[in-house]
């Protein structure tokens, strides 16, 4: 048994669960940010890690991407093509894509963004309130100005 097992474990998976080619290659290391996040947490263990300053502030209009996908995301599908706007410019960590393929150490910025409902699914809803909106959390690699 190896530290992702015991991790896995812990999570509830059965030992089954956690073996297998994945989990045993160097580059799936469930403990390593826990690791890394001890004492200070995650993801302020990556504070100042982004490599400068936020591309975007609050306010900020900007528009998601239409990036392919490849694997796991934060980013939603159906935000993709939609403008919104910043709310808050949230913290500094890896992307799960990154993660995913074990390079945790590309921190970049991630941002609550805004969206308009009738934005994201139309006005063709009854229910639908002008003023509702939708927030997502997404990483600056997604996002560029509108």
């Amino acid at each position: 048994m190896n530290k992702n097992d015991y991790a896995g474990l812990a999570m509830g998976a059965t030992i089954r669960e956690c073996s297998g080619k994945a989990v045993d290659s160097p580059m799936y290391d469930r403990l390593k940010i826990a690791e890394i996040a001890e004492g200070v947490g995650d993801p302020q263990c990556y504070k100042g890690k982004a490599g400068g300053p936020p591309r975007f502030k609050v306010g900020d209009q900007l528009r998601v991407k239409d990036l392919p996908d490849v694997f796991y995301n934060q980013t939603p599908g159906y935000t993709r093509g939609v403008a919104g706007t910043v709310v808050s410019v949230v913290y500094e960590s890896p992307t799960p894509e990154d993660e995913a393929w074990g390079r945790i150490n590309q921190a970049e910025w991630f941002y609550l963004v805004s969206f308009r409902h009738v934005d994201l699914w139309g006005a063709d809803d009854p229910d639908t309130n002008p003023n509702d909106t939708v927030q997502a959390e997404m990483p600056e690699r997604w996002l560029e100005s509108a």
